[in-house]
């Protein structure tokens, strides 16, 4: 299964850009834009090309090869949870009976598909929005760099809009209800006055009993929300569930989605101004197309080192907060019913001034919080039939070695973004151990965050370099 999705994005990538699939979706549009009887009809094609219908069309097919994984999954899957029963028997977890397959395929259809989906549409559509109105308030560009120009701005810009509003789509998207309330939620309450942090809602992520994980979604207050899905609800004690949401806090207290948003601009200027560079001496040897398919590879492999680097120093900065928080909480005083209460009423937008809060960044990871923090993440593993500790080598010989390898290379690509639940639990002793070991992970990410600057600036002024 993992070798068959590694295989759509390589077979979508082939198709467009060496056998025809790119081209064929231009003439449609050209052929379009010759039944509307316009000017310049290839401009015209190309334009729908790049549009919300042009993209629907581009990628039906890498969607629907990987909406047909599912329904090849499924039996495992079934089996896979079907196996788990007496494990979570023995480990006094509720059981319920295995998702349908309508009802699995419609929960990876929201996750996975819509989910990502519907924010580039809301973009392009966003994108194609600012072009028309800018054409007809002020006429069509004069050339084709003015209009080159004109285009990666609104592009910018739409990215910025939907990125700051989408969470309030995408959580219906995600199927959510608010957080009724109850002590869990106002302690959770009290953790976010704690930490400074504002929200719209906490929302209770209505898997039905199928996804064990926690998120939270948007950068402005008036639109943050952070989700707890119904599994962990249910499979966790109210202690580990706090850890968990210390640890989405941590993703709010750092920035890490704006440190996103950073590193995926830097990414684009950076490689747009490549092409740029590039462009002339790849035509003299290849097509027309050569160049936006050796950016769109080098984007690709760019995003997949980088990007899973970044992420993992992230979410290894949220397990420390995590743990910070929770051994900040065995020092101080519980708060009383009235003052859980009044936490609510602060961390809730719109409801006045918040307190200082009690920043849990300078303070030591400590044998508490540590062992907490990697009991929460032993139950979500747990909970997502994730294994804990990376597999043993296997007795010698060419099969048993390929098939050790090529494990490992799946549980390295599966840990991509956040890393094996053994290693972070690994490091939060580690660092319970030492607490110089903290600071040196706090310098450590600092100088992550400033060299990510760095890169962001010269990626900004190698791109109007080679604009001008």
């Amino acid at each position: 299964m993992f070798a068959a999705r590694l295989m759509v994005p390589i077979w979508f990538m082939l198709g467009v850009w060496a056998l025809g699939w790119g081209s064929l979706v231009l003439q449609w549009g050209a052929r379009i834009a010759e039944g509307s009887q316009a000017k310049d009809p290839m401009a015209l094609g190309l334009s729908i090309y790049r549009s919300a219908p042009g993209l629907l069309l581009g990628t039906f097919p890498a969607f629907a090869a990987w909406m047909g994984l599912w329904w090849s999954q499924y039996p495992a899957e079934r089996a896979l949870r079907e196996q788990n029963l007496l494990i979570e028997l023995d480990n006094d977890l509720p059981l319920y009976q295995p998702l349908s397959f309508r009802r699995y395929f419609l929960s990876n259809f929201r996750l996975q598909v819509l989910f990502t989906l519907l924010p580039v549409i809301m973009i392009v559509l966003v994108r194609d929005g600012l072009i028309w109105m800018g054409d007809w308030m002020f006429g069509p560009a004069p050339s084709l760099d003015m209009q080159q120009y004109i285009e990666m701005a609104s592009v910018v810009v739409s990215a910025a809009t939907v990125f700051l509003f989408a969470p309030v789509v995408l959580r219906r998207i995600l199927n959510t209800s608010p957080m009724p309330d109850s002590p869990l939620r106002q302690r959770l309450d009290a953790l976010c006055v704690r930490a400074g942090i504002r929200y719209r809602q906490i929302l209770v992520w209505n898997t039905h009993n199928h996804v064990g994980n926690a998120a939270v979604m948007g950068v402005l207050p008036s639109l943050r929300y952070v989700l707890l899905s119904d599994v962990l609800l249910e499979r966790m004690s109210d202690e580990q569930i706090e850890a968990v949401f210390a640890h989405e806090l941590g993703h709010i207290v750092h920035r890490h989605m704006t440190w996103y948003a950073v590193f995926f601009v830097m990414l684009i200027l950076l490689l747009g101004g490549l092409g740029s560079l590039l462009k002339p001496y790849i035509h003299a040897f290849s097509g027309e197309g050569a160049t936006d398919g050796l950016i769109g590879a080098l984007f690709i492999v760019s995003f997949l080192l980088l990007f899973g680097a970044l992420s993992r120093r992230c979410e290894r900065q949220a397990d420390v907060y995590a743990a910070r928080t929770i051994e900040m909480l065995k020092a101080e005083e519980p708060l009383t019913s009235q003052g859980l209460f009044a936490a609510r009423q602060l961390a809730t937008v719109g409801a006045g001034p918040l307190a200082p809060p009690l920043s849990a960044r300078r303070t030591p990871v400590g044998r508490h919080g540590a062992g907490i923090f990697a009991s929460a993440l032993r139950r979500v593993a747990l909970i997502n039939n994730i294994p804990v500790n990376p597999r043993t080598r296997s007795a010698p010989g060419f099969w048993n070695t390929l098939t050790h390898w090529a494990d490992g290379v799946v549980e390295m690509c599966n840990n991509w973004l956040h890393g094996s639940i053994a290693s972070r639990m690994q490091y939060l002793q580690d660092l319970s151990a030492d607490p110089r070991l903290t600071d040196n992970f706090d310098q450590a990410m600092y100088w992550l965050f400033c060299g990510l600057l760095l890169a962001f600036f010269t990626s900004v002024f190698f791109s109007a370099l080679q604009s001008f």
